[in-house]
């Protein structure tokens, strides 16, 4: 079907304000801090086959679980038996392609004169759903089994109504049920309102028509990522980055190593090399490890590059199976994020070597997250503050590196201090950026922080860090930045440095300390102008001595900064 431009940029458009909606309905839905506040969570819309159309949200990397989440509710409900009125969820890893357990997808069916004509998807993540320790991802799991409950892909709501079988089985499993159910309930609303815009659409402009431009927008995302390619030079980049541990074998780190070979309008991404999975929870899924890859990727290229189906049809992977990128069931997989940021971190340096004007250094090492959990909290019921631990954006070739911003999804925000400290019994002592924690360069990376929690509580801590020992590498000779870490109770007789993955019992007035990585360098620190130094000098970011050891310039500290 032939459908003219200026049709296809309008229907373009109204599919993107669907997802903007759905979003919007997700996150002024969810009943948790981490959903509504750190927006740790999507929507968007797939084609009748699970390829993703039009995605919202920050995080990106979550759009290859929708298809493997689709293909997984067709091959258990076939399309011919999907019936309007209908929602479904699934969270195994395995199956459904979700990055671990606790990350929910919601799918519902769209529907146009009696044709199935695409999927609403949300997925996002669950404050508790059972598992070793309050917020599921227990660094003491050895398989999937230990991360909480795990659904197939099940029919959660009718057009009769929503499964009250499905929400006692859930409700039975979690520590916090009526703040899992109303994210739970926020997600599948979303898909529905997504189904009904897209059939709304349908009804405006024609099922053929939007149909087509559907599968035209996917074709241009591939066409805009070959054409990219081609404006590359044929070349091979290699790379490598280390995570401290699996939280099993603590002197054996676990390694990364991808090779980027590009040829005429493809890439292909190989990680022979990388580690054998894990006893530890940090390995991740296949369509995970694909996914850091990809937006790593789109880094490395024109960022107005549309996030679809599309991204991956250019690019081929080796992901050899039985490793840290490509787990044999039933490795556990909580602990991902961290594998995944290594991930995009270390083919973001391959890509460098291939196309060096795009080179961009990696973001500060150590993300994760943070749960504590209590018996009883503010309101008197029990609760899990689950509080994503983000780094900061290493330097490109003309710019320094933002601060305190979620690496590979750049719009996952963290809680604000009032939210932490009006519903958990806790206090926030401290958050503040760390004097010479960027890696040095021509342009330096963003600055690492500190924030220190005083619990008011006995409580269950479970540390979800990393990159303790390593740190982000800089490019072109920038330098790294110093090593995330956590500390509990700093300054006190019991001090005491905790590793990346840790579960502690609290009791009330301890305080943790978490200190995360700067992000890395790009270019040598001596070619930093003057002026640069002069103002991070000025600012706090630089102290005196480390303006003249690291990059040559002696400047008379003011006592101004922190």
């Amino acid at each position: 079907m032939n459908v003219d431009p200026v049709t296809t940029e309008v229907v373009a458009s109204r599919l993107r304000e669907s997802a903007s909606t759905m979003e919007y309905a997700l996150y002024h839905s969810g009943y948790s801090p981490i959903l509504r506040e750190s927006k740790d969570g999507t929507a968007g819309i797939t084609d009748a086959r699970g390829r993703v159309v039009m995605l919202s949200g920050g995080l990106q990397y979550h759009f290859t679980a929708y298809q493997q989440a689709v293909q997984a509710v067709l091959a258990r409900y076939p399309a011919e038996k999907l019936k309007p009125g209908e929602s479904f969820i699934t969270n195994d890893p395995y199956k459904s392609g979700s990055p671990h357990a606790p990350d929910f997808c919601a799918i519902t069916p769209a529907f146009h004169g009696g044709e199935l004509i695409g999927f609403g998807v949300s997925l996002a993540h669950k404050s508790d759903i059972g598992g070793l320790v309050p917020g599921s991802s227990g660094a003491a799991a050895r398989e999937i089994y230990h991360d909480g409950i795990l659904f197939p892909p099940v029919r959660f709501q009718t057009e009769n109504g929503i499964e009250e079988s499905i929400e006692a089985i859930i409700a039975n499993n979690s520590r916090v049920p009526d703040v899992v159910l109303g994210d739970l309930r926020a997600q599948v609303g979303c898909t529905r309102v997504g189904c009904r815009k897209l059939a709304e659409l349908c009804d405006e402009y024609g099922r053929d028509v939007v149909l087509e431009v559907m599968q035209r927008l996917i074709g241009l995302t591939a066409a805009r990522v070959r054409s990219e390619f081609e404006s590359w030079p044929d070349g091979v980049g290699e790379a490598e980055g280390f995570l401290d541990h699996d939280g099993v074998d603590k002197d054996k780190p676990i390694r990364i190593a991808v090779r980027a070979e590009k040829k005429a309008g493809r890439l292909k991404l190989d990680f022979t090399g990388t580690s054998a999975q894990a006893q530890g929870p940090v390995n991740l899924v296949s369509a995970t490890a694909q996914a850091a890859s990809l937006v790593a990727v789109l880094s490395s290229c024109d960022p107005t590059i549309p996030v679809n189906f599309g991204l991956r049809e250019a690019i081929d992977f080796v992901l050899p199976e039985g490793t840290i990128v490509n787990p044999l069931h039933p490795a556990t997989v909580n602990h991902y994020y961290p594998t995944a940021h290594l991930i995009y971190a270390t083919v973001l340096s391959a890509l460098a070597k291939i196309n060096p004007k795009r080179a961009v250094a990696p973001s500060g090492l150590g993300s994760g997250a943070v749960t504590i959990g209590y018996r009883k909290a503010r309101s008197g019921k029990p609760a899990v503050l689950y509080e994503l631990l983000n780094t900061s954006l290493g330097a490109t070739s003309t710019h320094d590196g933002t601060s305190i911003v979620m690496s590979m999804n750049h719009f996952t925000p963290g809680a604000p201090v009032e939210i932490f400290e009006s519903e958990y019994p806790i206090r926030v002592r401290s958050f503040q950026i760390i004097q010479d924690s960027a890696g040095a360069g021509r342009y330096r990376g963003g600055m690492g922080y500190a924030r220190e929690f005083e619990v008011l509580e006995d409580s269950v801590l479970t540390v979800r860090s990393a990159n303790h020992k390593f740190a982000s590498q800089g490019v072109e000779g920038g330098l790294s930045p110093p090593p995330s870490s956590v500390v509990l109770n700093p300054g006190r007789k019991d001090e005491e440095s905790l590793g990346p993955l840790e579960t502690r019992l609290l009791h009330a007035g301890d305080v943790i300390r978490f200190v995360r990585s700067g992000g890395a360098g790009f270019g040598p620190p001596n070619e930093r102008s003057e002026e640069a130094v002069i103002e991070d000098v000025k600012n706090g970011y630089v102290s005196a001595h480390a303006a003249a050891k690291v990059y040559g310039r002696v400047i008379e500290d003011n006592g101004d900064g922190d």
